[in-house]
């Protein structure tokens, strides 16, 4: 039997501040269970609900529904890819991650893996981003599964479009970038400073990597990313804007969740929001393995497997 993967928490593993942990969930906003969620809101907001029961009779209505959810969903685990488009690289996986919901405690989890990590692939030692180059999402969650000890229940493919054209939605987002981010070969050309980023630059700025820090801060700057579009798109302003968003997501995204589980997804959303969401990297370092570097994840920090 495969056993759900464990992350040990330690002063090396990179763990996201508690205050980014309900902006992460922005990330299932925005780019991940984005069509289900912000349709969510969309009716939130802008619907007008039916002539209600007794508030009493209502709360304790919803709440069986939602337990019945939980219920049926158990733990239920997504792998979402951040598929790069761009200069013709149509098969690289830019971005992984797993996100894991606890349906039942109404808790969820982000694994980000960085794209450079060595594990097996059909036997071999490969950088895990190219399993989707061999075989697709389906070896992509077949080498997760071996390495990590973990069932994927369901994936979504990002395409980096999307990232661009929500940006530009909102109207950009403000970013103070630390140092130069000049890479041409990958559209990236940032001076330092504080700046208004329009979605091009804003990709660019959460794929830079080229830092001491390499595949991590280019972790955090996605995450930062997230945090600053979260905090537009649950403005006043970004709220009006969900049903554009909603059509981005549409053309960009590629999923096999089924609309129910979309749709029960989203209606337990607000309590996962409302519940500590952790958040953290694969633990491990990069290092250089016969000419090439990889970042090798510290094993001992991984049980479960």
């Amino acid at each position: 039997m495969i056993k759900r993967v464990s992350i040990i928490r330690s002063k090396r593993t990179s763990i996201i501040n508690k205050k980014y942990s309900k902006i992460i969930i922005a990330l299932v906003v925005v780019l991940i269970l984005g069509v289900g969620v912000t349709a969510w809101a969309y009716n939130y907001y802008f619907t007008l609900p039916p002539e209600p029961d007794p508030e009493k009779d209502l709360v304790n209505k919803e709440e069986i529904e939602k337990s019945e959810i939980a219920k049926e969903l158990g733990e239920y685990t997504i792998l979402v890819l951040g598929l790069d488009k761009t200069m013709g690289h149509t098969n690289r996986t830019d971005t992984i991650i797993l996100a894991t919901i606890d349906a039942e405690n109404r808790k969820a989890k982000m694994l980000s893996i960085p794209r450079d990590t060595r594990v097996k692939v059909k036997g071999h030692y490969e950088k895990i981003n190219s399993a989707y180059v061999y075989g697709g999402v389906d070896l992509t969650k077949e080498a997760l599964r071996d390495f990590l000890g973990i069932e994927i229940d369901r994936y979504l493919i990002v395409n980096f479009q999307s990232v661009i054209d929500v940006v530009d939605a909102i109207d950009g987002i403000e970013v103070d970038v630390p140092v130069r981010m000049y890479k041409p070969l990958e559209d990236i050309d940032l001076k330092p400073g504080e700046q208004k980023l329009d979605g091009r630059g804003a990709l660019a700025y959460s794929r830079f990597r080229d830092t001491s820090e390499g595949d991590i801060g280019r972790v955090k700057r996605q995450h930062e990313v997230i945090k600053l579009v979260g905090e537009k798109v649950t403005s006043v302003q970004g709220i009006k804007k969900i049903p554009s968003l909603i059509d981005i997501l549409m053309k960009n995204v590629e999923t096999d969740i089924p609309k129910k589980e979309i749709g029960a997804l989203a209606k337990l959303f607000p309590d996962i929001m409302e519940n500590e969401i952790s958040s953290l990297v694969l633990p491990g370092e990069s290092k250089k393995v016969d000419g090439l570097w990889y970042y090798i994840p510290d094993e001992n920090k991984i049980s479960g497997k």
